[in-house]
């Protein structure tokens, strides 16, 4: 885990324990002493197990007495029913711990598991699954740590790593040739990429030196003349975006594209369900 992510989860980690007051647990203190108790973590449907180097984190730096056991590593697919970690320590620090360890490992893993089941449909393919900057502010490194546990690839981090020129800065330039101009003129070292919404937008584009086009919700039939136009400019990548779901996936992995972007792994995946068990 590198510093970044590391801080990343450690601030969130502290919100976490902040807002759940778990210093003031008043059920477990008049109910639980503590004793050692072991739980196991049970995945309650299918999925890419993803948090395990976050989980674990989170409960040294809660308690040095609470020990895990992994049975799995991140990216491994759980089935149904499977036992992915056993949980040693005493069980008053373990139970007022529990909803916050469940919450962390729901999310990531089901962030994991969204990208898992995008990238199903292009596994025999050159293309990659991007994901966005639609991300939970503060979760952002987090969440894309998940992407990767996937099989996903991350886009940019943050503002600075790439020049994308979207629809928003266009229409401000008022147009594609007048955007990429000023930009071309800044003579800036960072690769560019620019979202374009129509094929005379694409003709427009290739006339700069850029990086990568973004086919930004096009028609599949468009699609297909951008793809042609595009090839003949050895170099430049083709990204398609916009509303994806697994009906486009699967029309688009029989394309000569090299990235589907999809927002939606980031901002709107399910969790997966998980639970704590004390065994017996």
């Amino acid at each position: 885990m590198n510093s970044a992510l590391k801080n990343s989860i450690s601030t969130i980690l502290k919100t976490a324990l902040k807002e759940d007051k778990v210093d003031s647990d008043i059920t477990t203190t008049n109910l639980v002493d503590s004793s050692n108790i072991t739980c196991e973590i049970i995945f309650k449907e299918q999925g890419i197990l993803c948090g395990k180097e976050i989980i674990s984190f989170l409960t040294k730096n809660y308690s040095k007495n609470i020990k895990i056991k992994w049975n799995n590593k991140d990216g491994d697919l759980i089935k149904k029913g499977a036992q992915v970690a056993l949980i040693v320590g005493p069980a008053n620090k373990i139970f007022t711990l529990e909803r916050i360890l469940l919450n962390f490992l729901q999310k990531t893993s089901g962030i994991a598991t969204s990208t898992f089941n995008f990238g199903k449909f292009i596994k025999n393919t050159k293309i990659k699954i991007l994901d966005t900057r639609k991300t939970t502010p503060g979760w952002r490194l987090i969440e894309k740590y998940c992407v990767r546990a996937g099989g996903g690839t991350n886009h940019r981090t943050n503002l600075s790593e790439l020049i994308l020129i979207k629809d928003n800065h266009i229409d401000f330039c008022n147009g594609v040739t007048a955007a990429l101009e000023k930009i071309s003129n800044k003579k800036i070292k960072k690769e560019i990429e620019i979202e374009v919404k129509s094929i005379s937008q694409v003709n427009e584009a290739l006339n700069f030196k850029i990086k990568r086009i973004m086919l930004d919700n096009f028609s599949i039939s468009n699609t297909i003349k951008a793809i042609k136009i595009i090839r003949s400019f050895p170099g430049i990548e083709i990204e398609v975006s916009g509303g994806m779901n697994v009906a486009k996936i699967r029309r688009i992995s029989k394309l000569d594209v090299d990235y589907v972007s999809v927002g939606s792994i980031t901002h709107s995946s399910p969790s997966i369900d998980i639970s704590m068990n004390v065994l017996k």
